[in-house]
């Protein structure tokens, strides 16, 4: 029988985890979407070579699960920088923390998938509306930075808020490099009380909450935003 007394203990020592959840969320998001502008930018520009190398990178972290990318950076990285101290960096492969490992791992799946996203963006604005700036005399830069920027983010948006809720529900994978966040201290907890039933289930309304909350904040930003900048 599920014991309600014993999810409502564990509520709280689960909940105590969040802000670790949302710190990876957070901190690979934003290195994310740094690098998946520059990553847009380089394949709209068909950088020679660059270009190619980012389709195929972006292809292949696009196409692997999660889980296998935290593994290949978890095992991968420590193996980099050492090679990199054998050509004379002052790197230090020895202790990296796990959750540097979380944050490069996370912030790699995220780049690959904001990039396509804000390549899509880019081309669901009608370039139309960027030649007739420049035909009424604005600068190309001003022109970018008040017509197609502003529709291009408000476009992003709904991808943008699919791929950070994403984020979110995936680092419950962190746990297997050693980090301890809301799906990892469920475990704990369940393992000690042989309830697991009801620490999964104190998990599950806690992502849902989160989720909605950010998803709710990501709606209304992005009705704000339509309503300003999004033509008729």
């Amino acid at each position: 029988m599920f014991d309600l007394n014993f999810a409502r203990a564990s509520f709280g020592q689960i909940l105590a985890a969040a802000p670790l959840t949302l710190l990876v969320a957070v901190v690979a998001t934003l290195v994310g979407l740094i690098l998946a502008i520059l990553v847009a930018i380089a394949r709209e520009k068909k950088i020679p070579v660059l270009a190619q190398v980012l389709a195929v990178l972006v292809s292949f972290i696009r196409g692997t699960p999660i889980l296998v990318q935290l593994y290949v950076v978890y095992y991968g990285l420590p193996q980099l920088l050492v090679l990199m101290r054998n050509w004379g960096w002052n790197t230090n492969p020895d202790g990296l923390p796990a959750i540097v490992i979380a944050f490069s791992a996370y912030g790699l799946n995220a780049m690959a998938n904001l990039s396509e996203s804000i390549r899509s963006a880019y081309h669901s604005v009608d370039p139309r509306q960027y030649e007739a700036g420049i035909a009424v005399g604005m600068p190309p830069f001003k022109t970018m930075t008040q017509i197609v920027v502003p529709q291009l983010i408000t476009n992003l948006i709904p991808n943008f808020t699919n791929i950070f809720l994403d984020l979110i529900k995936d680092t419950a994978l962190i746990y297997n490099i050693g980090l301890v966040e809301i799906m990892g201290q469920a475990n704990i907890v369940s393992s000690i009380g042989f309830k697991y039933l009801e620490t999964y289930t104190d998990a599950l309304v806690i992502y849902i909450v989160i989720c909605w909350i950010f998803a709710k904040i990501f709606q209304l930003i992005e009705s704000q935003l339509r309503r300003r900048y999004v033509p008729n």
